[in-house]
């Protein structure tokens, strides 16, 4: 049961990433918009461009986040599938996802 909520959790948060993805586009297009403009807001660029610039690091810092995961449960896969219990991968995995 553990497992399926720890996966859930896993999905939930590329979710949370995708939608800082939509937000980090938003923010592009109002600078964007804003800039071709004869005159422009200052204030307003730069509220965007430091949202932007956050939102960018946060997902930047999520991801990579998501690949270390990744990473550390698919190197526990490859070295316990030459073993010789059939248990191991199994167990190695379940170990893995308790992170």
């Amino acid at each position: 049961m553990a497992t399926y909520s720890l996966a859930n959790e896993r999905l939930r948060a590329l979710e949370d990433i995708e939608r800082e993805i939509g937000a980090i586009l938003q923010n592009a297009g109002t600078v964007i918009l804003e800039l071709s403009k004869e005159k422009t807001n200052e204030r307003l660029l730069d509220r965007q461009a430091a949202a932007f610039t956050a939102s960018v690091q946060h997902v930047e810092a999520e991801l990579s986040a998501q690949i270390r995961y990744l990473t550390q449960v698919g190197m526990c896969v490859c070295v316990c599938v030459g073993t010789s219990y059939a248990r191991t991968p199994a167990l190695c995995l379940s170990l893995s996802l308790q992170e």
